[in-house]
């Protein structure tokens, strides 16, 4: 009985000798446990096990302590999922950086790839440590390792985002931040060419959209006559303000009761007059140089010989009368 003791004891002893790592003779070296719960201290080539890592914590060969399990220095839980091997290949982005990786593409997301130069201090909202990502619309190119135009670059299994608010540096990460669908209107499902901005209806603001992404906000010109023009959402276009309705920030005349014919205009302007049927707006007619619309007769006249508010004559009945009867007679 007391041999089977002494064997056991000596076979546990064996053990623990022999599952401690070699140490170089001179080197001052840490070494990670197999399952990194802790870590020997290599001194004048002695393996010393020392206290194993506080619970929630593995050891990390990258920062060379004790590391909270799953965060960006953690290098050993992937080990421990996917087997270790001497050849393994590096899983990490911390493990391929140490191997000599320098631009690394993102597995899931084609605008996203990493820089192991780049080591942030506070990581921002949305990222990783080393993680950097292309200015919308472009894509991270596996074969230049650079980002390029989305319409050059072939994403395979990547994800291709397409709305600027899927990139992840365009994201809110303040109560203060102006929210991305005002800064970059979504053309997904939409058209190449001019379309609605979508938090912007009936605005002088529209996009240009090709292939589902937006390349540009834009905003509609002044008209002729120097008046804002809005964007009309049916007719994708820029349209002038006389043929928006009131309702939605226009000044096309209201023809809603009145007799079909021409009718003064609205806003007081004297060298137009606007034509209605069946109470509906059909467009304005514009005076000849010099003229104004003479709401007697309903048509353009000097301004003089006119008769009404925009007008000079007086007395305008009997004239009125009498060239309306002359109207009438002419083949």
């Amino acid at each position: 009985m007391n041999y089977l003791v002494q064997l056991a004891v000596l076979a546990v002893v064996c053990w623990q000798v022999l599952s401690k790592p070699e140490c170089e003779s001179g080197v001052f070296k840490l070494i990670p446990k197999d399952d990194c719960s802790g870590y020997y201290l290599c001194n004048w080539g002695r393996a010393i096990e020392m206290p194993d890592c506080p619970k929630g914590s593995l050891f990390s060969t990258v920062s060379h302590s004790c590391v909270p399990k799953g965060s960006i220095y953690d290098v050993c839980s992937s080990k421990l999922t996917h087997g270790t091997s001497n050849n393994k290949e590096p899983v990490t982005i911390e493990e391929k950086c140490l191997t000599g990786s320098k631009i690394i593409a993102h597995v899931d997301e084609c605008q996203l790839f990493y820089n192991c130069s780049v080591r942030y201090q506070t990581i921002p909202r949305y990222f990783e440590q080393h993680m950097d990502e292309c200015t919308y619309p472009k894509l991270f190119s596996t074969v230049t390792n650079q980002c390029e135009d989305f319409d050059k670059v072939t994403c395979g299994g990547r994800t291709e985002h397409k709305s600027g608010c899927d990139y992840r540096r365009n994201k809110c990460s303040a109560a203060s931040c102006v929210p991305c669908s005002l800064r970059f209107p979504s053309c997904e499902n939409l058209p190449d060419g001019p379309n609605v901005h979508e938090q912007k209806l009936w605005s002088p603001f529209f996009v240009h959209c090709y292939k589902g992404r937006t390349m540009l906000e834009n905003t509609c010109p002044t008209d002729a006559e120097g008046k804002p023009q809005i964007f009309h959402p049916e007719l994708k276009q820029c349209t002038s303000l006389d043929q928006i309705d009131k309702e939605h920030g226009g000044m096309m005349p209201d023809c809603t009761g009145k007799p079909d014919g021409f009718h003064l205009d609205e806003t007081g302007r004297c060298n137009q007059y606007v034509a209605c049927k069946d109470g509906k707006f059909l467009n304005y007619v514009k005076c000849a140089d010099g003229e104004v619309y003479d709401s007697k007769l309903e048509y353009c006249r000097p301004k003089k010989e006119a008769c009404g508010p925009c007008g000079e004559r007086v007395n305008c009945d009997a004239l009125t009368r009498l060239l309306r009867r002359k109207r009438k007679t002419v083949p």
